[in-house]
């Protein structure tokens, strides 16, 4: 009885562990995504094979090979498309403020440290601070340990993170205590 209850703990423990490791690998940057009163004097570099603007659907796509760099955070995709919210809506903003959506799609993968996550899609929402990964296998990796499922979305704002299976596909997770961040600190 008391190894059982040992081990109910040590998993709660590894379970809470890997939840606040994905949710501070979620409040670094995500190709402008950030809120942060100074985080928009952080530049951006962006290079891919093509670049599309449209003023008026206020989107701003980059194709083929796009890898995005801010700070220590890096996004490949095969495509991003980026959509600005309404140029009426907040004159007085600059364009990284006015980020509404931010839609990656085709092998993305975002790397900031040990810290990786894997997918065919990402969506990422400003307003909400909510990013969803989609795909064969998305996956959310901080060294060793990792969480795959079908969907993972992941609420900034509420340090909460679902991962669903599809029914073919289970969620599979695995902690490794080693893993701890802060103990690295």
């Amino acid at each position: 009885m008391k190894t059982s209850i040992s081990c109910k703990v040590a998993l709660i423990f590894l379970h809470s562990f890997f939840i606040v490791n994905l949710l501070f690998f979620l409040k670094t940057d995500i190709a402008c995504s950030q809120t942060q009163d100074n985080s928009n004097d952080i530049p951006i570099h962006v290079i891919s094979d093509k670049m599309i603007a449209q003023k008026d659907t206020s989107m701003v796509e980059f194709i083929g090979n796009v890898k995005v760099t801010r700070a220590d955070s890096i996004v490949f995709a095969d495509s991003i498309k980026i959509y600005f919210a309404d140029d009426n809506a907040n004159k007085d903003s600059d364009a990284q403020s006015n980020v509404k959506k931010i839609v990656s799609t085709g092998n993305v993968r975002y790397t900031v440290g040990d810290r990786k996550a894997f997918a065919d899609k990402a969506v990422y929402t400003t307003h909400d601070n909510i990013l969803v990964l989609t795909g064969k296998s998305p996956k959310l990796i901080t060294g060793s340990s990792f969480v795959t499922g079908k969907k993972i979305t992941l609420f900034r704002n509420q340090d909460k993170a679902i991962v669903e299976s599809d029914g073919t596909k289970r969620v599979e997770a695995f902690f490794n205590p080693e893993d701890n961040v802060t103990d690295k600190q």
